[in-house]
């Protein structure tokens, strides 16, 4: 008689079914497969340094690698199609050490826990019999769960960017940010764009190119660099610091980090795609995980994720 085989954990089943969900695109990230990779620098504000000892914060010029890219699995879906956008930007530090924020243009997750987000992913699956999803699956989890109604609600307000240089991402995670002198506080990161936003009707960008984000942005960084600032909000007594659906309201005090101006789109993209891993859990000494559940989940997931592709499977 044959041993059973192991549980598959949590994060093994969100990417199995992430990559059900997309298709067969071996070698490729089950979501946010259509990646842009571009080159930067950021410098960190006098602020910063108040708040926070990272070294990437104390003001002199950190070189970046700069990801933005479609939340779909499908590696060549049309920009023009609704979908949350990402942001992922890897800090060179000294000593050859790296850290990662990894920001979306919807605020907030649309799932408390793994768990949750499984069940969610599972409403999308398509029915055996028929090939495709169940009409009635992804509306009857929405109206049990508020806070996944809500991330739906705010992603179809801004469906489609007009450019990648005209987004705010959102970090979904809070940290908890240490100065020198041992003083803590929990922050969430926003990515704000110098050019401000801008955003299509679906139907707009449907009659657009496929590529068309990325012949936008290079024909951008052609005039000159493209550039965010690095915003903290930070969290009050009583914010929830460790639930990606939770919101902060607006009104609590925003630290401006620093800038980043990008550059170039890397001539070394197609490879980078395949050996670079932007990991919010990849941090560095001054910036600490919180406690959100979805947060510890994403090492583990990436790690799948990453063995899978560099496997071409």
């Amino acid at each position: 008689m044959s041993a059973a085989s192991p549980a598959r954990s949590v994060e093994e089943q969100i990417v199995d079914i992430q990559r059900a969900l997309a298709g067969p695109h071996p070698g490729f990230r089950p979501v946010h497969a259509k990646g842009l990779m571009c080159a930067g620098t950021f410098r960190g504000s006098a602020e910063a340094r108040d708040l926070c000892r990272a070294v990437h914060l104390h003001g002199e010029p950190v070189p970046a690698v700069i990801r933005f890219s479609n939340g779909n699995g499908d590696p060549q879906i049309h920009d023009g199609l609704p979908s949350n956008r990402a942001m992922a930007v890897k800090f060179s530090l000294p000593h050859g050490e790296h850290a990662d924020i990894v920001a979306n243009s919807t605020d907030g997750f649309p799932a408390r826990t793994p768990e949750e987000f499984l069940a969610f992913l599972q409403t999308q699956l398509p029915d055996p019999a028929t090939g495709k999803p169940a009409p009635d699956k992804v509306p009857a989890f929405l109206k049990t769960h508020p806070a996944a109604a809500a991330f739906i609600e705010r992603l179809m307000k801004k469906p489609v960017p007009a450019s990648y240089a005209q987004v705010t991402f959102h970090g979904i995670h809070a940290f908890r940010f240490t100065n020198q002198a041992g003083v803590s506080r929990f922050g969430r990161y926003h990515w704000i764009p110098a050019a401000g936003e801008a955003f299509l009707m679906p139907e707009v960008g449907a009659k657009r190119t496929p590529d068309f984000l990325r012949e936008e942005l290079a024909t951008r960084l052609a005039r000159g660099p493209v550039s965010f600032r690095l915003d903290l909000q930070l969290a009050a007594p009583g914010d929830l610091t460790d639930d990606a659906t939770a919101l902060w309201p607006a009104d609590r005090p925003v630290v401006a980090l620093g800038r980043l101006d990008i550059t170039t789109i890397s001539p070394t993209g197609p490879a980078d795609e395949r050996r670079l891993v932007f990991d919010p859990g990849n941090l560095t000494d001054g910036i600490e995980r919180s406690t959100d559940p979805i947060l510890l989940a994403r090492s583990p997931a990436y790690s799948i994720s990453f063995d899978r592709r560099s496997r071409g499977i």
